[in-house]
């Protein structure tokens, strides 16, 4: 199965909150947390390797870095429905409480919480809301959802789990002393598996994809008028020296 991976989306870091708006997606995946809480309609949704209908009072929550696909059933009924995209910066609590564990069954059946999430997203997920009222909405319905969810220890073949867990380390240290063998090391995998496995996911290597996040939160700093000189904000990133970010930087201009 081909998919493909949003890194725009982690590169931009935003709350993403899309309402009633008849979903259609082909394969993809990102770090950021998704929800989709479906109050009336029908859709199929593929997550990982499997197909599961969804209907109206069920909530989907997929897991960072997890495949996933829409495809709206029904015709021409419209669908009452909310997708809600929670980077990682929210989920500090909701991944201490799931104690790093796999989620086991990612559709939930409960009608009166899933009206509970579309009404918290309606009044408190809206773009101009003030970003302390969203963190707190996004952390209590977070928290509901951890009473519901049931989860279970990774599977040590699983590689869909295997690279959520490399890119969760390395959007956790990219700024710091990094590379593909401490990965290796701290995950428990030798270094060719851990290259492998990235690659046919991500279709780069390690090193340049490492790279690739210095860069952007380089940039990110610049564009939100951070007044330092872009040499501190060069070693700030993670770069060894200013010839490998300008190298980058004229390599993803190209």
């Amino acid at each position: 199965m081909r998919s493909y991976y949003e890194k725009h989306r982690d590169d931009k870091e935003q709350l993403l909150f899309a309402r009633s708006s008849n979903h259609t997606f082909p394969p993809h995946f990102h770090l950021n947390l998704e929800l989709f809480a479906l109050a009336q309609g029908e859709y199929e949704l593929l997550i990982g390797e499997r197909r599961r209908r969804v209907v109206g009072g069920e909530i989907a929550v997929i897991d960072s870095y997890e495949v996933h696909a829409y495809e709206k059933m029904g015709g021409a009924e419209r669908a009452d429905d909310c997708v809600l995209q929670i980077p990682y910066r929210y989920l500090r609590r909701f991944n201490v409480a799931r104690r790093n564990l796999k989620i086991a069954e990612p559709v939930v059946r409960d009608e009166a919480l899933c009206a509970e999430i579309l009404s918290l997203a309606d009044q408190y997920l809206k773009k101009d809301t003030d970003e302390r009222v969203k963190t707190a909405a996004i952390e209590l319905i977070l928290a509901r959802l951890v009473e519901r969810l049931q989860f279970e220890e990774v599977k040590s073949k699983d590689e869909g789990a295997l690279i959520r867990q490399i890119l969760t380390y390395i959007e956790e240290n990219y700024r710091g002393e990094i590379s593909r063998k401490t990965i290796a090391r701290t995950l428990g995998y030798t270094e060719a598996h851990v290259s492998r496995v990235f690659h046919r996911y991500l279709g780069v290597g390690i090193a340049e994809y490492i790279n690739g996040l210095r860069l952007a939160y380089v940039e990110r700093l610049r564009a939100e008028g951070d007044e330092r000189k872009t040499i501190e904000l060069i070693y700030e990133a993670g770069f060894n020296s200013q010839q490998t970010y300008y190298r980058v930087k004229q390599a993803r201009s190209v």
